[in-house]
């Protein structure tokens, strides 16, 4: 997991020439005037999601991992907390779908996990092995309308 600044990401950019090509994008773009739904970057190994929803519970939120693609998440309007977690320590939820790249997973009760706060102008780069749990209420309590968009970079 990497959490950085629109302003910082291209510090990271020599991790692989997907993450360069993602940032580029990124910082030539407007992420508010995107259409919802997706957008091809580069065809299936670079796309990005933009979507429209409202925040929920930490109890009604769900773990999910990726097995080839990692996830760029940012908030555009609004907060949210998001929860991470190894994804070594899970077990499926669900079966895996190859189509969508995701998978349901569970932990454990009172499994321990890191909390990000993620504000408009921030990134978490979520990797396979990063088990993770988005979408949550920003104050934690609150339920609250969201933007958001999730570049998804196959990496295999």
């Amino acid at each position: 997991m990497i959490v950085t600044t629109f302003a910082d990401c291209q510090r990271y950019a020599n991790i692989s020439s997907k993450l360069k090509k993602a940032f580029d994008w990124l910082n030539s773009h407007d992420l508010l005037n995107l259409p919802q739904g997706r957008t091809d970057i580069h065809g299936d190994e670079i796309y990005i999601n933009r979507s429209s929803f409202t925040s929920k519970s930490r109890e009604d939120a769900r773990w999910e991992i990726h097995h080839h693609y990692l996830d760029i998440q940012m908030v555009l309007v609004g907060q949210e907390q998001m929860d991470v977690t190894p994804a070594s320590l899970t077990s499926p939820a669900e079966e895996y779908n190859a189509t969508t790249d995701y998978q349901q997973v569970q932990t454990k009760d009172n499994h321990p996990y890191q909390t990000i706060l993620m504000v408009p102008g921030q990134m978490t780069i979520v990797f396979p092995e990063d088990a993770h749990r988005p979408a949550i209420h920003g104050d934690g309590i609150t339920a609250s309308p969201m933007e958001k968009a999730v570049v998804k970079i196959r990496i295999d």
